[in-house]
């Protein structure tokens, strides 16, 4: 072979060399930009995964919490009916306490009046056995002073 040749033949094994290395390097190029990718959709996926349970969990927290609410409102509304029916119950006996009390004074009041209109009466009979005439007397003379009375308040 001649110089030229050799010249030729080296540039052109450089070239086929250089050629490859290129290849292998975009090949390995293709190969890490591959992996990046596969790597970028596992952490994606792993990310949407993480998302995806803390959204859950939230929810899932204010799930409880709601419910927690709405439990704690329904026992206070429980405790006020309780003390409300508690506070009815006891205003119910005070008032039936209270009524039993007014009539039992107004049976004594009833009573004790009974006793002093028979014993007026009985002294009024006693006196007119005694006097019949005062007691008529008396009697008429109360008749005209209820008279004048009811005549004095109708003429105002």
């Amino acid at each position: 072979m001649t110089d030229t040749n050799r010249t030729t033949s080296d540039a052109t094994n450089a070239a086929r060399d250089a050629a490859d290395q290129v290849k292998d390097a975009a090949a390995r190029a293709t190969d890490d930009v591959q992996a990046a990718a596969a790597q970028a959709a596992e952490n994606a996926d792993r990310a949407a995964k993480r998302v995806h349970g803390a959204a859950d969990s939230a929810m899932g927290t204010a799930k409880d919490a709601a419910t927690e609410a709405v439990d704690d409102t329904k026992e206070t509304v429980d405790d006020v009916l309780d003390d409300l029916k508690s506070a009815a119950e006891q205003a119910r006996q005070a008032g039936a306490e209270v009524l039993d009390a007014a009539q039992a004074q107004a049976q004594q009041a009833y009573e004790s009046g009974r006793g002093l209109v028979d014993e007026g009466v009985g002294y009024v009979k006693e006196k007119y056995r005694e006097n019949p005439g005062l007691v008529i007397a008396v009697g008429a003379a109360a008749a005209v002073a209820v008279g004048l009375i009811l005549r004095a308040i109708t003429r105002r």
